[in-house]
């Protein structure tokens, strides 16, 4: 049995990787339909892009994984496969939960790929699977975080106050954020949402009788447990993190990596409380009319330069732990502090019941 050499992640932060795009070597006859052009010079060639995406289920019961050929040459051999999927609900019938060891993940992929669709794997190819020459080009990499289940639409509400722009809410109990100016950003997305509804529905899809099953309850109430924010890095992130490649993701502190982005969204300041007397004593005149500006709905962005805004907001920030720079106003008691739950401590773990069953697939190596 070949060994895969990968990092040993910490199971304290239970970060898991949610989705998947990457390209791998591997010579096989092209599946899918070639699209070939007709060059005036050549005649019909196949363009750059390759065929076209297939489904594939790779395990009976999970769910699918696009594929698609890709470096197809003139006679319809085809040298590196395109694979997108989700690799929790490839291996274990739900996205839940799951883990983070990129390698592990993408060589099982590969392997059961490669055995789906009846590739007999050139040596070359398999060797560079295993020391991670595999190109990622899109990961989401997510967490559960404990709450109580009744404030999922409060903390949707909140966020969405908190943000004018670069947002999207079809649901109520989901929300994105992109930091794109006029488009979809290039980098990553940000997505808060409510896992327990979504859950549910893909379980009665699955069931005939449109009933739960033991093990999907203990998912749902799992689920119900929390809140779910999953990122969505794309090429350009990625390649600005040096992280284009499996190898590269080898004792990646990847929790790190999570709340960094995280933080950048500054969700945890949607709900925030107002501050006490003696808080406000601890601020300067100018900083104090500064709060109290923000506090009576104008924003200081049209009220100061950026680098007096910059200034007044990390100043009262460092001091209070309020950001003036937030677009929703706040409560003189709020019963939700969203800073203690956005935070590496409040991340839900495995379930201690899903060890050692088909509900969990663990990186190779780990204990059950």
């Amino acid at each position: 049995m070949t060994t895969i050499q990968h990092s040993t992640q910490s199971q304290a932060v239970n970060i898991h990787i949610d989705r998947i795009r990457f390209t791998a070597d591997c010579t096989h006859s092209s599946t899918g339909t070639i699209w070939y052009l007709d060059a005036p010079e050549l005649g019909h060639v196949v363009p750059a892009n390759g065929a076209s995406p297939n489904m594939k289920a790779l395990k009976d019961g999970g769910d699918k994984a696009y594929v698609r050929s890709t470096q197809i040459d003139s006679d319809g051999v085809a040298h590196a496969l395109e694979i997108e999927c989700c690799p929790p609900l490839l291996f274990q019938k739900h996205n839940l939960f799951g883990h983070c060891v990129m390698q592990d993940y993408v060589y099982a992929i590969l392997d059961m790929v490669a055995r789906r669709i009846g590739i007999d794997v050139d040596p070359t190819d398999r060797a560079s699977w295993l020391r991670g020459g595999v190109k990622v080009t899109e990961v989401d990499l997510t967490a559960n975080f404990g709450i109580s289940a009744s404030t999922v639409v409060q903390i949707m509400d909140a966020v969405d106050e908190n943000n004018r722009f670069g947002k999207d809410r079809p649901l109520l109990t989901w929300i994105k954020l992109d930091r794109g100016s006029k488009r979809r950003s290039d980098y990553h997305e940000l997505c808060i949402y409510g896992k327990a509804e979504e859950l549910i529905a893909r379980f009665f899809a699955a069931n005939k009788c449109q009933r739960l099953g033991p093990y999907q309850t203990k998912l749902v109430q799992e689920a119900e447990k929390g809140i779910r924010a999953e990122l969505k890095l794309r090429s350009a992130k990625l390649k600005a993190l040096d992280l284009g490649y499996v190898s590269r993701w080898k004792d990646f502190d990847v929790a790190g990596l999570y709340f960094e982005l995280l933080d950048t969204y500054e969700v945890q300041y949607s709900i925030q409380r107002l501050l006490t007397e003696d808080e406000l004593e601890m601020l300067t005149k100018a900083e104090r009319r500064a709060y109290t500006l923000w506090l009576e709905g104008h924003s200081l962005d049209d009220l100061f330069s950026r680098t007096t805004v910059w200034k007044y907001a990390s100043s009262i920030l460092e001091k209070t732990g309020i950001n003036v720079r937030g677009k929703r106003r706040p409560e003189k008691l709020p019963d939700i502090d969203l800073r203690e739950i956005f935070t590496p401590e409040n991340v839900l773990p495995v379930p201690a019941w899903a060890f050692g069953t088909e509900y969990y697939f663990p990186p190779a190596g780990d204990g059950e």
